[in-house]
């Protein structure tokens, strides 16, 4: 393994059981990384990253070494995870997954239960206060932000940290599953207890996706604090009930 990349470690975070899913974290350095990372990890650079940044490159490595790590804990084998038109990852057979990274932690989460056919999972460093506040309209509906407005700073900060993370995770458990791209206010957070780790909150759709997935679709997001990020995950089958949380 590569210096700039910490060997990927298991663990399970979530509420929710695992039901089959694997979750891998990494830590990575970007200051000490270098292309000779990709060689130490038996992975090849893509072209794609012919001419990206370094942060980009050990951003891409750290998350398919974890996703990697995650697939051999199912017994699925691989050396590379190409990447699809759209960017999305191109996932062995029977695999589903997701890959996420914030600034020097990096994350997979992979299953093959066909309960989990959306598979969605992000992480996130806390807010500040005044960041969080200052990207608050974009990330919450008017609804969310009337629901934390009594909060306190520090707490207001980690509510709209994990209303990002969420909507996040949802957007990765979702679009391979609609082909539809969709936004923050697309969907809104209900029963979220910042200051609780590990925990669980419902996710609802605020629009059509699909003839399916239609608004009003209840799913629950999971959520746990990891230190210096909160991470989250959705993980969902591929027909929804409009009348009852997902597991």
């Amino acid at each position: 393994m590569s210096n700039a990349i910490a060997p990927p470690k298991s663990c399970w975070p979530f509420v929710s059981p695992d039901r089959g899913a694997r979750l891998s974290l990494a830590t990575f350095d970007v200051q000490r990384f270098d292309d000779s990372a990709f060689a130490a990890c038996s992975m090849a650079l893509p072209e794609s990253l012919a001419r990206a940044v370094p942060k980009r490159r050990a951003e891409y490595l750290a998350g398919r070494v974890c996703a990697r790590h995650a697939l051999a804990r199912l017994d699925i084998h691989v050396n590379a995870l190409p990447s699809l038109a759209d960017r999305q990852v191109d996932w062995p057979e029977l695999a589903r997954g997701s890959i996420t990274h914030a600034r020097d932690l990096a994350a997979a989460l992979v299953s093959t239960a066909p309960s989990h056919q959306g598979v969605g999972v992000d992480a996130e460093r806390w807010l500040t206060p005044e960041r969080a506040d200052y990207l608050a309209a974009s990330i919450l509906t008017p609804c969310e932000q009337q629901v934390i407005g009594t909060l306190l700073p520090e707490q207001r900060a980690r509510a709209i940290t994990l209303t990002f993370s969420l909507k996040e995770s949802l957007f990765k458990a979702l679009y391979p599953l609609t082909g539809t791209r969709f936004y923050f206010h697309d969907a809104r957070v209900e029963a979220l207890d910042p200051m609780v780790s590990p925990g669980q909150c419902r996710l609802v759709l605020n629009c059509a996706l699909s003839d399916t997935w239609l608004p009003g679709v209840r799913l629950i997001g999971d959520f746990a604090d990891m230190g210096n990020h909160a991470l989250t995950a959705v993980m969902t089958d591929a027909i929804p009930d409009s009348t009852a949380p997902r597991r």
